[in-house]
């Protein structure tokens, strides 16, 4: 069972090698190529969880935040958590769009 939240994404194709690399594994696991995305990117999250937390931590303390909260915060209301942290930063977190 997968429960979902969040906001779909709609993501531009793939370059070839790729393409063709999803192409298998969903062949091989007889589902549709949409699930087998989903299915990997899922992976890569869970396998980049640590690097991904550290991450959180790190900057959670910078804003005297619980690390959950800076979690649950940039899931919900990214340009705050920018804000908030740019305070902190001589830089800027995030690039400008025009870069």
């Amino acid at each position: 069972m997968r429960f979902e939240t969040g906001e779909p994404l709609n993501l531009p194709p793939l370059p070839p090698y790729e393409s063709s690399l999803l192409a298998s594994l969903a062949f091989f696991r007889q589902q549709p190529r949409e699930t087998q995305a989903l299915n990997c990117l899922a992976m890569y999250l869970r396998q980049s969880e640590a690097r991904v937390l550290g991450e959180i931590r790190f900057y959670a303390r910078l804003v005297n935040l619980e690390p959950e909260a800076l979690l649950r915060l940039i899931e919900q209301e990214p340009e705050q958590a920018a804000a908030m942290l740019q305070s902190q930063m001589q830089s800027p977190i995030l690039p400008s769009p025009e870069h």
